[in-house]
């Protein structure tokens, strides 16, 4: 894994503030979604409101500070809220594909949500040994020109 450049960082951030836009106004466009959208969508916005704040608060301090460990630390943090929020959705699951395409999408929903957690919780042991270990990040052949 390489280190995020400054410039990835502030990219990610105005991501946040644009998913965060979108995540609070899907209850606006419910209605238009032929029941996709169900009513339990504000049930998982708490969750998914903390992991995106997480996103852009853990984003701008690496846009600003990043000693190894620190970097690692608020990267363990940010793999670890991203699962959080995706287990929330994953429980409340507020989508319901089966009027339009049918019950399948749904599950195969399901399996990618989990995939997801499975992905974010192995990264989040990297940068958990990362953050011990203090290790530093490799340059890419990019950077290193």
């Amino acid at each position: 894994m390489n280190e995020k450049k400054i410039s990835e960082c502030i990219g990610a951030m105005i991501g946040g503030f644009i998913g965060l836009i979108i995540l609070n106004s899907v209850p606006l466009w419910a209605h238009l979604t032929n029941g996709i959208i169900l009513a339990s969508w504000s049930r998982i916005l708490w969750a998914a409101n903390l992991s995106m704040a997480l996103q852009i608060a853990g984003n701008l301090f690496l846009a600003i500070y990043r000693p190894a460990r620190f970097y690692s630390f608020t990267q363990l943090i940010l793999a670890l809220a991203g699962p959080f929020s995706v287990i929330v959705f994953f429980h409340f699951f507020p989508l319901d594909f089966s009027q339009v395409v049918g019950n399948w999408v749904n599950l195969l929903a399901k399996v990618l949500l989990v995939v997801g957690i499975v992905g974010s919780v192995i990264a989040a042991i990297v940068y958990l040994v990362r953050t011990i270990l203090g290790t530093q990040y490799k340059q890419s052949l990019s950077e290193s020109v």
